[in-house]
Parts: C-alpha cells; sequence; structure tokens
C-alpha cells in the first residue's frame, strides 16, 4: 500500500492510500465519522484489488490527515468536497466511482454540491447518512443515539467508551482497539463541530450518474430507512439491503460487498 499526501484548499495535508491495479478504473473511498482509511482493509486485500486502482482518503482530522486547530474547519463550508477535488486533481482521477460509507455519504454529498457530477462515473453509498443535523434524527439507530453523545462528552472515560462501544457497533472484531484509537485521535473540536453540521441531502437529487446503495437491514447506526430515502432522491439508484449485517457491509460481508461493487463499476 502506498501513503500519499495531498495538499488541500485550506492548505491541510491530506492522506490517501493506494493500492490495487495502478491502470485500473479508480475507486475512492471515504471513511465515517472517527474512522480512516484503515476501514477498508478488506478491499485493499479483496477482490477489487485486483482488477481496479484503490484509493482511501483520511479525512481532515481523521487518520493521518492534518488536524486543523480551528474548529470552523470540520463545519459547515466548502473544505469537504475541496478536499475531495484535491484528491481527484493531485492524483489524476478520472473515470472515477466515489464510495461514501456514513459520514463519508454527506461528503460525497458536499462533493456533488460544490462540483457537480463531471469526471464521477458513479456513486456507492454505504450505510451512508448524507443528510446531517436535524434531518439525520430520524434514521439515527440505538448504536448513534447511545454512543454518540459519550464521544462528545468532555469526560475522558466517557469518550474512551463510547468509541469502543461504536466500533464493536461496526463490527471491528479484533480490530476494536485501533478502531478506538482511531475515533479519540480526532480532536474534540473536531467531532463537535462535525455532529454540529446541517445537511438535508437536497445536492443529492443533482447526482446524475449510476448509483449502487448498499445497506445493512440489521444497521444498529444509521437505519435501512435511510436507503429507501436515497432510492426516492437518486435518479438512478439500484438498492441492496444484506440481510444479518450492520453498518458496515464491506467489513462483514466483504466477498459480497467487493462483488457488488465490482459488478457495478464494470457496467458503469
Amino acid at each position: 500500500m502506498i501513503l500519499h499526501q495531498v495538499t488541500a484548499a485550506d492548505g491541510t495535508l491530506l492522506a490517501v492510500a493506494e493500492g490495487g491495479v495502478p491502470e485500473g478504473r479508480p475507486i475512492l473511498f471515504l471513511h465515517g465519522f472517527g474512522q480512516s482509511h484503515r476501514a477498508f482493509r478488506a478491499q485493499f486485500a479483496g477482490l477489487l484489488a485486483a482488477e481496479f486502482r484503490l484509493l482511501a482518503l483520511d479525512l481532515r482530522g481523521h487518520g493521518q490527515s492534518g488536524r486543523p486547530e480551528d474548529p470552523a474547519a470540520y463545519g459547515d463550508g466548502p473544505h469537504w468536497g475541496e478536499d475531495v477535488m484535491a484528491v481527484r486533481r493531485a492524483l489524476g482521477l478520472a473515470d472515477l466511482i466515489l464510495v461514501g460509507w456514513s459520514y463519508g455519504g454527506a461528503v460525497l454529498a458536499d462533493h456533488v454540491a460544490g462540483f457537480g457530477t463531471e469526471g464521477i462515473a458513479g456513486a456507492v453509498f454505504v450505510g451512508a447518512c448524507p443528510r446531517l443535523g436535524k434531518a439525520a434524527a430520524p434514521y439515527l439507530g440505538p448504536a448513534a443515539k447511545a454512543h454518540f453523545p459519550r464521544i462528545l462528552s468532555d469526560d475522558l472515560a466517557a469518550q474512551e467508551s463510547g468509541a469502543q462501544a461504536l466500533a464493536q457497533a461496526l463490527g471491528e472484531g479484533e480490530e476494536v482497539e485501533a478502531a478506538t484509537a482511531d475515533t479519540l485521535s480526532v480532536p474534540l473540536a473536531a467531532r463537535r463541530a462535525m455532529m454540529r453540521r446541517q445537511r438535508d441531502g437536497a445536492a443529492l437529487a443533482a447526482l446524475d450518474r449510476p448509483a449502487l446503495v448498499i445497506h445493512g437491514r440489521s444497521d444498529p447506526v444509521i437505519l435501512p430507512t435511510m436507503a429507501d430515502w436515497l432510492a426516492e432522491t437518486l435518479p438512478q439508484a439500484q438498492v441492496h439491503l444484506y440481510d444479518g449485517v450492520g453498518h458496515a457491509p464491506f467489513l462483514e460481508a466483504p466477498h459480497r460487498f467487493d462483488a457488488d461493487v465490482a459488478a457495478f463499476a464494470r457496467r458503469t
């Protein structure tokens, strides 16, 4: 795996992991709140890596990317969408498949809102939550309601227990400790700013490209009803609901996930 360093429009350094086949169609993964490119480790070692150029961005404030001190750098504003464009331009990503998981679905929506769909071949929404703030409230599952308040609290012990419980809810298995550390490495001010954002997801109506929606029927973080909203909002959406799978289908059912994404990318 190669780790690139890309400079965002505001000077933030962004880490981007790359693997797979250099000449393959690019697939860019956008991870969820408090996670990192490490979440997609199964894809970088699986079926997709044999055919596609795989890239995974560490969102600002996460993983090995930079951590601006100003909380405004994580709130509402153009920076989220601009970060994706900075990566696309720096690494020459054309005819791109974008994959947004959980909060990454909101970042995908930010990118479409700011830059349209030129150069994007298709989009995959995985347990995605492109609606934020009040608009997201009806779609939050029991794990989100139980764990996010602790992760955002002033109490360090509560933050740690909440991050650990979230990692377990994500199906991290033996990687719970690493996933917990990923969440706690995000500055508290950044976590709070991210969760204060207000997005209704309306910009996705402009996504005039094929879309694949993958959601676990047992998702305890973002309810499967979000997949219904995406199906109604996206002009060209195909929905796959995974029985017995939670918030991270790419970890819990990696072979099925990889096969579905590969098939989508081939026909798009």
